[in-house]
């Protein structure tokens, strides 16, 4: 398999690759050029319906359209004929115009799979330069703007990207290598490895909920065996820190529910902070 058939093989087996161009400017250009067309052939319409108007025979065109279409010189029918061509401009104008709106929806590919797809194209073992007409550049970085996803693969939370685009693969460099098979060669090109979402999205999981555990048990404890009060309310302002900030890296949440749960924490800890022996500014006098 080679030239388009292999592109197109990566693209369908993996969906995250069906990265192609939108054509952004060419498509305006279209709708313009359409418009144009369609503003002159307004035009020229209204001025055969005035004409029309001032004539003994047709007169009545304007208002009966069987009389319209129905005439049968040719200078009778040319305001018909005209509303005839109009009527196709506008129905392509119109069509244009929806496929537009629909393309322009759609979202942009993720970086790391674009960076991966030029890869593919070039390594030797992979893509090996599968294209060699001026539709090979369709994915340099002049048209990185321009490029769309069909299927773009979206990572919940700031934390999740950086699981799988960062840590993922060095993983893979370190240790991966020596146990996870590559996929068979004949689909996309040699030296592929690939790890289950589903798997990923359970470690995910994992890691929040013992994150999620671990923070306000780290922080109590901190408290607990710290007796200077000067360094405790230090404790408190670092651990509401990284409670809000592992929230906003490591879940969905909207801002004013950062503010509620960072609120609440602090409040949690500044409660056994004042209850704790010792902890209170008469206590240390």
């Amino acid at each position: 398999m080679d030239g388009y058939a292999k592109v197109a093989k990566l693209m369908a087996t993996h969906g995250e690759y069906a990265i192609l161009r939108r054509f952004k400017a060419l498509n305006i250009q279209n709708l313009l050029y359409l418009q144009a067309e369609i503003t002159h052939l307004e035009t020229e319409l209204a001025e055969l319906a005035h004409r029309d108007s001032r004539h003994l025979d047709r007169e009545y065109h304007s208002k009966d359209w069987f009389s319209l279409s129905r005439c049968t010189s040719d200078e009778d029918r040319e305001q018909w004929e005209k509303f005839e061509g109009l009527r196709e401009k506008l129905d392509a104008f119109n069509t244009a115009l929806i496929k537009q709106h629909h393309l322009s929806q759609l979202s942009k590919p993720r970086k790391y799979d674009l960076d991966f797809l030029r890869d593919w194209f070039e390594r030797p073992g992979m893509g090996s330069f599968p294209l060699l007409g001026l539709d090979r550049k369709s994915w340099e970085s002049q048209y990185e703007n321009d490029l769309v996803g069909l299927v773009v693969r979206t990572a919940p939370d700031a934390f999740s990207a950086w699981f799988a685009e960062r840590l993922v693969p060095a993983l893979h460099h370190l240790i991966g290598e020596s146990f996870q098979k590559p996929i068979p060669s004949e689909t996309v090109g040699a030296g592929i490895y690939n790890y289950s979402e589903h798997k990923l999205a359970v470690a995910l999981r994992v890691i929040a909920t013992v994150v999620a555990s671990l923070l306000p048990l780290c922080s109590v404890i901190a408290l607990y065996m710290v007796q200077s009060n000067d360094l405790r309310l230090g404790l408190v302002v670092l651990f509401s820190a990284c409670f809000s900030l592992a929230l906003a890296t490591m879940t969905n949440a909207r801002t004013i529910e950062i503010f509620a749960a960072t609120a609440a924490f602090a409040a949690v800890n500044v409660v056994f902070l004042t209850n704790t022996t010792g902890c209170t500014p008469m206590d240390t006098q």
